[in-house]
């Protein structure tokens, strides 16, 4: 016999559309009122002409020192930590600049603005290029209260990162994977300037099949490194290869760093297990998802499915992945939503996707005052659902 409360997550009944629309009100007056908060607080925090610091600082510092022609500059630390410090108050220490030069070409441009309209234009930016993406997955007028509450933006934006820029090439993917391959592919190549994301690609498109979308993925992945050597010089990808190290040497010491994470690695490292323990889970999972990713893919159920499973095992197969990154889940959100009303929804998924909705807003809190990593085990669900569903195509 079923429990009651089982039947009642499992079917979700009580989850109507009314109920929906009120709880992404709440939602939107919870995003209007923190990200408006934020930007008093930024307001505030000016010393002189000084805002306080985000991780944008790397970013716009690397730009700067790309658009005065210190493009390699960007690469040590020593000087990007200067320019951080001379545009922000920022505390003891810097943030350094880990990513690929394809991305620092991407900032290049903020590098001739200032600090405050640069974060504008990059939050801003990378925000109507993913809505624009997600509101064609989703195209009902009701959408647009639950993509524009969503709190993995509100994340996003509060730590001025830029996993939307990320979700959008997962989105373009989804889009025009069946219709435009080529497209499709230029998105997936995007995805080198965060190329930890971009691990399960081949994977995933080898397995489905998708050649053309693969072979142009790895073109503009190519194209994209080659522009940079040209516009930023050979000098960009020495200090890129030099610094690269240190990434996997922050994640591995710097403990206050590991409440945020969200992987299965952070996960045994905030429950006191060594290094080499917590890369072997990582490793059991990182196979496991891509499991479950060729298991979709080799399907081809249609690309809102093969690419929400494959942003899924994107964000469990890396060891590198934070809170703010998880603001990605509102592609596979918004695709097995458009999937569930073209067909029906399947026992489980509405209560799942609004733990998932939800887990942004938990997930932090959750590691720095319980100790505990809520994000993995609730990405795995998600691809064994879309697995699920799989079989149903």
């Amino acid at each position: 016999m079923t429990w009651p409360i089982l039947r009642i997550l499992s079917e979700a009944t009580w989850l109507t559309p009314p109920r929906a629309k009120t709880l992404g009100r709440a939602f939107a007056l919870i995003l209007t009122g923190t990200l408006a908060g934020a930007a008093i607080l930024i307001l505030l925090s000016y010393t002189g002409t000084k805002p306080m610091a985000l991780d944008f600082d790397a970013f716009w510092a690397g730009g700067r020192l790309a658009a005065t022609g210190l493009a390699p500059l960007a690469y040590n630390n020593a000087a990007i930590e200067a320019v951080e410090r001379a545009a922000t108050n920022m505390p003891p220490g810097y943030l350094a600049f880990y990513y690929p030069p394809p991305f620092l070409l991407l900032c290049l441009p903020l590098g001739f603005f200032g600090f405050t309209a640069a974060l504008a234009l990059f939050l801003g930016g990378e925000m109507l290029l993913l809505l624009a993406g997600l509101r064609r997955i989703l195209p009902q007028s009701w959408a647009w209260l639950p993509l524009l509450s969503f709190p993995g933006f509100v994340m996003n934006a509060l730590s001025g990162q830029n996993a939307p820029l990320s979700a959008a090439c997962f989105c373009g993917a989804a889009l025009w994977l069946e219709t435009r391959p080529i497209v499709a592919g230029m998105c997936l190549g995007g995805l080198v300037c965060k190329p930890q994301l971009a691990l399960c690609v081949p994977v995933a498109l080898l397995a489905a099949r998708r050649i053309k979308a693969l072979l142009v993925c790895g073109l503009t992945a190519a194209a994209l490194c080659a522009l940079s050597f040209l516009v930023l010089g050979g000098g960009v990808w020495r200090g890129f290869l030099a610094n690269a190290p240190n990434a996997r040497v922050d994640i591995e010491t710097i403990a206050i760093k590991w409440p945020k994470l969200q992987t299965a690695y952070g996960t045994v490292r905030l429950a006191g297990g060594g290094s080499e323990a917590a890369y072997a889970v990582q490793g059991f999972v990182s196979a496991a998802a891509l499991a479950l990713l060729a298991f979709v893919a080799v399907r081809r159920p249609g690309p809102l499915l093969e690419v929400s499973a494959l942003t899924a095992a994107a964000l469990l197969f890396t060891p590198f992945l934070y809170d703010y990154d998880l603001a990605q889940l509102a592609v596979p959100i918004a695709c097995l939503t458009a999937l569930a009303q073209k067909t029906r929804w399947l026992s489980w998924e509405k209560t799942l996707l609004l733990a998932l909705f939800l887990l942004p807003l938990a997930a932090r809190p959750a590691g720095l005052s319980l100790g505990i990593i809520i994000a993995p085990p609730l990405v795995f669900a998600l691809l064994a659902a879309l697995s699920r569903r799989s079989r149903h195509c």
